[in-house]
């Protein structure tokens, strides 16, 4: 933080520098060492620390101090304590959050002090998120004769006082200025460099978090900005024009509301963006005062479509906007009447009911060929007549295309293959791999979190960590248990979902859903005791015995595929090339490793993160953070014959590591030693003592 402070400072002639609290000896004298000031002064209520040689300290009340002040400075940097103490024995209250705020008195010292700002001076202040969440801060500082000039979010965890939120770094000027700058400061000085630059110039930077002008009274964080940002690119691809949500509304209240005849008319709307919305308050996980009654205009909207919207990630994405901007329930129904939402003429919303209809028709069938077959056992023939006329609509290899190329090649291997005995085994692999790719994902997004909170994903199990020496299936679906419900929790916390899916390079929550999903897991679980079962079983197995097995295991392919769906189409398995840095933004040419065919698609992505040509990272397509995948996976192009093919961990001695590909016959294994599977193997507590 100084660093950047001074970084500013060295553009401005600033000639005296103010420090408040807290700690503020340590950062004036940091300050006054970088920027060199005629005169620097420091408040502090600390009466033990002796006053460094150039530095006048004045001890007391801040803001005692500071209203008998009648100096102006160049530069001032407040940092008053945002965060209440708790006396020895007491506990926090629940309802803290973890967080105790002094808000009146730290916004009274930050207003105390920007008031001794010189004409041309700055004042820099560290504020918790919610510092500008209803206005009232702007306002004030108006009425006070002050502007803000830029905010910019800090990373989290920068600050201990705000777990899993990003406090604000606040620039104040005693000016007025109608639009702020709002960016994100990372830990990169190339890109203070830009933001500053881009303050100086007064234009946005190429990307929301290089900086952009907002009006000074409509700024609320970051956040808001991105989400913003995010809704806009969804509504080009959704290619329908905004409609003021007001327009289609008869009536928004909380609570229950309207008469019997408004069924057809009416839907409730939780005010917690998770939870689905539904035309009946008795089908509400809470009370219906938890959620908006809306009354639809006739003719504007079909409900069901409307419920059927805000359940694509645009809809999601504008009721996560609606709920930050209404900040509780009784700003919500305001706070939709005030919102945009997308929709296609009513002709079209109807065709796609008509078409929802047809695959809700399908999933009936389905319902109905297995509930018959299993009441009368004796008419397999005909169920499965039943169950081709439906699979042929749906062919199996279009969603083989829609999934990354280490499981897809092992796929199409299955669907070329002919032999029954030979098909189960290409599927047993399928499953295997999917479970060591899904661990690998999520252990490569949450390998920040093991690090920084020293978690051990075995700690229950701690017999199981050197079975990673030899990987099994069954060690693949523990880790995706272990690190799915370490995602979970966090994602059911208000304070650190957001940091959870950032972590994951922000794709769509659904894929992030799909991934952490327990279903998912059990069904791995019982392909594994299939496999065990039948190597337990033992003696030769004939084909038809393989036939049966096949059989089996497609339907375990088929519950597996409506887990999956087209999930994996939200993001893009990559290996980076060639690639150039210009104005904060990496661009790259990568190879899209999607589908099952070995010649990869080359196409061009930006990054704000500089990416190694030798890894592989999976990148949401609305996005611009790929997420560096763990080296649990290597893709080898072989020089005899110039194809590529997809390699899985397998075991490791010592630092020699095993790789075994499941689709590449020509090279099906190989071994090598590799000391960042090592140095991996052992961060990840997987296993243990010197292997050496």
């Amino acid at each position: 933080m100084i660093s950047f402070i001074s970084i500013y400072a060295s553009r401005k002639n600033v000639r005296s520098l103010l420090c408040v609290p807290e700690d503020t000896l340590q950062t004036v004298l940091e300050l006054k060492d970088a920027i060199n000031p005629e005169r620097a002064v420091a408040v502090t209520e600390d009466r033990t620390r002796m006053e460094p040689a150039g530095v006048t300290v004045v001890r007391g009340d801040p803001i005692t101090v500071l209203s008998h002040c009648s100096e102006t400075f160049d530069l001032i940097v407040s940092a008053p304590r945002f965060e209440k103490p708790v006396a020895d024995g007491d506990q926090p209250s629940e309802t803290d959050d973890l967080i105790q705020y002094e808000e009146q008195g730290r916004n009274q010292i930050i207003l105390e002090s920007a008031l001794h700002l010189s004409p041309e001076g700055a004042l820099f202040t560290i504020v918790p998120p919610g510092f500008f969440e209803n206005g009232e801060m702007y306002h004030t500082l108006q009425e006070c004769g002050l502007s803000c000039e830029a905010v910019f979010s800090l990373p989290r965890g920068l600050f201990v006082p705000v777990t899993g939120a990003r406090c604000l770094l606040v620039i104040i000027r005693k000016k007025e200025i109608n639009e702020l700058m709002a960016g994100e400061l990372s830990a990169d000085p190339a890109r203070w460099e830009i933001l500053l630059q881009n303050i100086h110039d007064q234009k946005n930077g190429k990307k929301p978090e290089l900086g952009i002008f907002v009006r000074a009274s409509a700024f609320r964080s970051l956040d808001e900005i991105l989400l913003k940002d995010t809704i806009r690119k969804l509504a080009t691809e959704h290619g329908t024009p905004p409609i003021p949500f007001s327009g289609i509304t008869r009536s928004i209240t909380v609570g229950a509301c309207g008469t019997p005849q408004d069924a057809g008319r009416r839907i409730y709307l939780p005010f917690a963006p998770d939870e689905p919305p539904v035309t009946s308050a008795e089908d509400l996980p809470r009370p219906s005062v938890d959620a908006a009654c809306i009354i639809l205009r006739q003719d504007a909207v079909d409900s069901g479509y409307l419920i059927r919207f805000f359940e694509t990630e645009l809809g999601r994405a504008i009721r996560e906007l609606i709920h930050r901007r209404a900040g509780t329930i009784h700003h919500f129904s305001e706070a939709l009447a005030e919102a945009e939402i997308y929709l296609p003429p009513p002709q079209v919303q109807v065709e796609a009911i008509r078409m929802d209809s047809i695959i809700e028709s399908m999933k009936g069938d389905l319902h109905s060929i297995q509930r018959d077959l299993f009441a009368h056992p004796y008419s397999t023939r005909s169920a499965r007549e039943r169950l081709d006329r439906l699979r042929s609509r749906d062919e199996i290899t279009d969603w083989i295309e829609t999934l990354p190329f280490p499981l897809a090649s092992i796929l199409w291997a299955y669907i070329a293959e002919n032999s029954p005995s030979k098909k189960v085994g290409h599927l047993f692999h399928f499953f295997e791999a999917s479970a060591e790719c899904i661990a690998g994902i999520l252990l490569s997004a949450i390998a920040p979190i093991i690090r920084r909170e020293g978690i051990d994903l075995l700690d229950d199990n701690p017999e199981f960590r050197d079975v990673y020496q030899n990987a099994t299936f069954r060690s693949w679906i523990i880790l995706c248990r272990r690190a799915g419900r370490q995602i979970r929790t966090r994602l059911s916390s208000h304070t650190e979902q957001e940091g959870m899916v950032g972590l994951f390079g922000k794709p769509g929550r659904e894929f992030i859903d799909m991934v952490t999903n327990k279903r998912l897991f059990s069904l791995f679980d019982e392909v594994a005791d299939l496999r065990n079962d039948w190597k337990g079983h033992g003696g030769i197995v004939g084909e038809r015995e393989y036939e049966q097995r096949l059989v089996t295991l497609e339907s375990y392919l088929i519950r597996c595929r409506e887990t999956i769906r087209d999930h994996f189409g939200d993001v893009m398995l990559i290996r980076p090339g060639a690639g150039e840095y210009h104005d904060g933004i990496f661009t790259y040419q990568v190879k899209s490793l999607t589908g099952s065919r070995p010649r990869f698609q080359v196409t061009t992505i930006s990054s704000l993160i500089p990416l190694d040509t030798r890894k592989l990272y999976l990148y949401p397509r609305d996005s611009g953070e790929p997420l560096e995948l763990l080296p649990f996976f290597r893709l080898v192009e072989h020089p005899a014959t110039g194809e590529p093919a997809w390699y899985f961990y397998n075991r490791i001695e010592g630092k020699r590591v095993r790789w075994v590909s499941y689709h590449y016959e020509a090279v099906s294994e190989f071994e090598e030693d590799n000391e960042e599977v090592y140095a991996m193997m052992r961060h990840l507590r997987l296993i243990t003592g010197d292997l050496e």
